[in-house]
């Protein structure tokens, strides 16, 4: 994979035209960080030259483990933008070059970064700041088809933040019920993680629950090594 120096080479252009971003580790993000981390995450790939890159939101205080991934939409480097891959049905499409750029190190792929860039990453800065933006784009992992019937652990993240404890607690119970990781030792910590925390959203005392999500948060950017961008913010609830 890129290394971080490589990553901040090739990345050079693009924090030259938008000083307000920030290249740390293998995200490029806007602090400061409130609600969730909101940026560009660059996976780390056994291939050094390989490019997957995804935007990607990642509420800190979610019901999760603090070092599972958000939810993330994929940012492709694209010859065209917006153009769909060539039909097979094409005489010739084994021949066409490939619709995106896989190698970060080619001669070209810096000036089509830039590009691409420019063309889909400021605007998803910009249409996701806030809670109620934060919320709005968990909206389709919540709907079918990228969730099943069962409640998610996000919908109880999100009745929590909004003061919701009962409805909260309530979702958790349905989700422990109906999902149990395969993995004994994995199964045992998750309930009893979220026994603590269904025992904390029933006492309904918004000062005790607001200090353990707190706690969730500072874990999940020390996950990410993300603490020196971090702004601790109120939660909608204690407003």
């Amino acid at each position: 994979m890129a290394t971080v120096k490589q990553l901040r080479a090739i990345f050079a252009p693009v924090l030259a035209q938008h000083p307000d971003l920030v290249l740390h580790k293998r995200w490029l993000i806007r602090p400061p960080i409130e609600t969730a981390i909101i940026g560009l995450y660059i996976e780390p790939l056994s291939a050094p030259c390989s490019s997957r890159m995804a935007l990607s939101v990642i509420p800190l205080s979610r019901f999760e483990p603090s070092w599972v991934l958000g939810y993330s939409l994929p940012f492709e480097v694209e010859r065209i933008i917006g153009a769909e891959p060539p039909g097979r049905l094409l005489p010739n499409w084994r021949q066409l070059p490939p619709r995106t750029f896989e190698d970060m190190f080619a001669p070209e792929y810096e000036a089509q970064l830039v590009r691409n860039f420019n063309a889909k990453v400021p605007a998803f800065f910009d249409a996701v700041r806030s809670f109620e933006d934060v919320v709005a784009w968990l909206q389709p992992f919540r709907a079918p088809p990228l969730r099943t019937g069962f409640p998610d652990r996000i919908d109880a993240w999100v009745a929590c933040m909004r003061g919701e404890f009962a409805k909260a607690s309530g979702l958790l119970s349905d989700i422990s019920k109906a999902v149990r990781p395969s993995d004994a030792r994995s199964a045992d910590r998750i309930e009893q993680e979220d026994a603590e925390l269904q025992s904390i959203l029933r006492s309904n005392d918004a000062p005790v629950i607001a200090a353990h999500l707190h706690a969730m948060e500072e874990a999940t950017i020390a996950a990410h090594g993300l603490q020196r961008h971090w702004r601790r913010t109120p939660f909608p609830f204690e407003r």
